[in-house]
């Protein structure tokens, strides 16, 4: 926890895991992630889509889900939500309209479950 999904239309030449770890490393230096490690990210390249009415695929678009478990601001959801954003615009680049999104999500803490297991030997 927290979880980031991202995806975008395939008309982007995006370099998922580079920008996967550029997006764990902005929300970890938010100072609202206890440890690097709890960020989970990946990424999904989307072949079917339309954006609007635009069957010429001339549109294209990135967009971030982050789920966090509640029992943060509006204001730190907020400040995350930007950098991620800040992030986004640094390392997506088109020669199509472009739309990026950063999408927050909570996740109840109260039936939120997780269990790290150790490898065995």
């Amino acid at each position: 926890m927290p979880h980031i999904h991202l995806e975008y239309s395939d008309n982007l030449d995006i370099q998922a895991r580079p920008l996967l770890k550029a997006l764990n490393n902005a929300l970890f230096a938010t100072g609202h992630v206890n440890a690097i490690n709890d960020i989970k990210s990946r990424a999904v390249v989307q072949h079917e889509y339309v954006v609007g009415l635009d069957d010429q695929s001339n549109l294209a678009y990135v967009h971030a889900k982050v789920s966090l478990l509640t029992g943060r601001s509006i204001e730190v959801q907020q400040q995350i939500s930007e950098s991620l954003l800040d992030v986004l615009k640094k390392h997506v680049s088109t020669t199509h309209e472009l739309q990026l999104c950063v999408e927050m999500l909570e996740m109840n803490k109260a039936t939120y479950s997780k269990l790290v297991l150790s490898a065995k030997a």
